[in-house]
């Protein structure tokens, strides 16, 4: 499959959903930057942060989640263990409940528990702190009980080049699939977004579902495009193949 020199059509379509992507990125690296005031101001004053700090961060993530513009499951922070004067590890973090009631998420943090939440093995934590950059991981089934399919996002929270944590949000695969498809179906060919995995995350025909695995079906289609997305940091790409997207049974 070709990814060089990528049709305009195919190269707009790549724009318009990056632009979404760091729409996302946008809002955590504002959180992230909250975090990292938060602890600079602590260490002048000669103390080291605590989960009670990270409160002053609630107004500015309910803000997020009930803010028209986004479609927000879930955000917050999520904290390298060792960073906080009070707990190993911790989150503060909000989503939508029952009734759509904005609440906090408790997980168990009790290593000697059978139900122990280790987020440090979590792609979406343990990415950035590898790289250094922002990630996208996804869909899986979500946390919250509601069988829904999530997107994670999350970039580095770092001070000074450390690393402390990461600011992250969950965007149900079925909201951030309206944003996807309102580009793809521009496209008269048919065309998909396929995630890291090389797995169908949104396509404008019906030939394709969620999850399907499309880079290993399609690597032998030599006449297929495809355009990375730059903003994922995850190799998310626009695949476009040459197929009618109306002959081919448009979604």
């Amino acid at each position: 499959m070709s990814s060089e020199q990528p049709s305009d059509e195919l190269q707009r379509c790549a724009q318009r959903i990056d632009a979404s992507i760091r729409n996302v990125f946008q809002r955590l690296d504002e959180l992230a930057g909250e975090v990292v005031a938060i602890w600079r101001t602590l260490a002048e004053e000669g103390k080291r942060p605590s989960s009670k700090d990270l409160g002053a961060l609630r107004p500015r993530i309910q803000h997020d989640l009930t803010d028209d513009g986004t479609r927000l499951h879930g955000t917050g922070v999520v904290i390298e263990p060792g960073e906080l004067a009070d707990q190993e590890m911790y989150l503060e973090w909000w989503y939508h409940g029952r009734g759509d009631k904005v609440v906090p998420m408790s997980l168990n943090f009790n290593r000697r528990s059978e139900s122990f939440y280790n987020y440090l093995n979590m792609p979406w934590f343990s990415r950035p702190r590898a790289s250094g950059q922002p990630s996208v991981v996804g869909p899986f089934v979500d946390l919250y009980g509601t069988d829904l399919y999530i997107l994670a996002f999350s970039v580095p929270i770092q001070v000074d080049g450390r690393f402390i944590g990461v600011a992250a949000a969950d965007i149900a695969l079925h909201e951030f699939e309206g944003v996807l498809l309102g580009s793809l179906m521009q496209m008269g060919h048919e065309a998909l977004v396929v995630n890291g995995e090389g797995r169908v995350v949104a396509a404008n025909t019906a030939n394709w579902f969620t999850g399907d695995l499309a880079r290993r079906t399609l690597g032998r289609d030599a006449q297929g495009r495809e355009q990375e997305l730059a903003a994922s940091f995850s190799h998310w790409a626009v695949i476009e193949r040459p197929l009618n997207r109306r002959l081919a049974g448009a979604a």
